[in-house]
């Protein structure tokens, strides 16, 4: 683990990551040491920080520690990067008066193999009914204030689920636990609109800016879910999972066609970069 660049696996007690969730993370997949789909996490660090009124921080820096660290794996074909950048320590209270030193913290885990058999296969999910609470300020955001995350893994457990899909409390189908969701309704791919609660993955804005792939971004309903011919869930170290039974309706080789059609699409463009 490094922390601001040392190894390290201690950090202040009074830091406002630990205290308050005041931070932002990033999830990242890294093949035979290169850092996959860099630009897109950078990207989303950088708004995250500016919305949350960080200080200045040395991308230069950080690129050159998280490339570092990824190197060490360099004879792995499959490994994660976890990327945390708390606001640092300060006084008691909520004010961030006097916090200047961003804490950069880089820790490298094994990939989890069954995320390369759920692409293939595809997985089974459930319907939550825990539920994320509408907050724009922080929609979109991979902040450390993860206790909804915390609360829904826990349902998923006594529901013998790996993954199931969570509404707002209005009931808009918004994100599942650890993964954004698509869904092909009446010719077109849709995924959520986030403009209250969910987390805009790196894999999502990946397949929102391909050229070949049309996606539509919406509210969707529960009835929508359910109408849909399949659907898929995303993120940066799963990439394209197909959902091959949601609840009690289950999907036929033929519907999951067009989401191993796009997983090859992804594929084809990332080896062309």
């Amino acid at each position: 683990m490094l922390i601001n660049g040392l190894e390290n696996n201690k950090i202040n007690a009074t830091d406002r990551g630990l205290a308050y969730g005041d931070g932002l993370f990033s999830t990242i997949k890294v093949e035979f040491g290169d850092v996959i789909d860099w630009p897109l996490h950078l990207k989303r660090l950088q708004h995250g920080v500016t919305r949350l009124f960080f200080p200045e921080i040395d991308w230069q820096q950080l690129e050159q520690e998280v490339f570092t660290a990824a190197k060490t794996v360099s004879s792995e074909p499959h490994y994660v990067l976890k990327l945390i950048l708390t606001r640092g320590s300060g006084g008691r209270g909520y004010s961030a008066d006097g916090c200047k030193d961003i804490q950069r913290i880089i820790s490298l885990s094994k990939f989890p193999d069954a995320y390369l058999q759920w692409q293939q296969q595809g997985i089974n999910i459930a319907q939550c009914s825990s539920q994320l609470g509408r907050n724009k300020q922080l929609a979109g955001l991979k902040s450390l204030a993860r206790l909804e995350q915390v609360f829904i893994k826990q349902e998923l457990a006594t529901l013998n689920a790996v993954e199931g899909l969570v509404c707002d409390e209005f009931g808009n189908v918004i994100e599942a636990c650890s993964a954004n969701v698509f869904i092909y309704l009446n010719g077109q791919w849709i995924t959520p609109k986030l403009d209250f609660c969910g987390v805009a993955g790196v894999m999502r804005e990946r397949i929102l800016q391909h050229s070949a792939i049309n996606v539509v971004v919406k509210e969707i309903s529960l009835e929508e879910v359910n109408q849909a011919s399949c659907l898929f869930l995303s993120n940066a170290l799963m990439g394209i999972v197909p959902v091959k039974q949601y609840q009690e309706k289950s999907y036929s080789e033929q519907q999951l066609q067009r989401i191993t059609e796009l997983q090859a699409i992804l594929k084809q463009g990332s080896s062309q970069q």
